[in-house]
């Protein structure tokens, strides 16, 4: 649980300084493959954090659940 809230934090400190830049299709691909999810509707803030999850060093179950609960508190 202790991976869980600080990988949460981390994600949610990072979401706000990658604004800027706007996801492409091809991220936008690569998280609704990963997890099985929409991401119609998220900003680019809200992609570039579920990227930044995706990518982290964790195991692709926790990464894959905690993208799926990211999105579902995005929309």
């Amino acid at each position: 649980m202790t991976k869980f809230t600080t990988a949460l934090a981390l994600v949610l400190a990072t979401a706000t300084g990658s604004a800027a830049l706007a996801a492409t299709d091809g991220q936008i691909a690569e998280i609704e493959t990963f997890a099985n999810v929409d991401t119609s509707g998220l900003s680019n803030a809200e992609i570039a954090s579920l990227l930044n999850v995706i990518h982290s060093g964790g195991s692709v179950s926790e990464n894959r659940a905690l993208v799926q609960n990211l999105v579902g508190k995005y929309q």
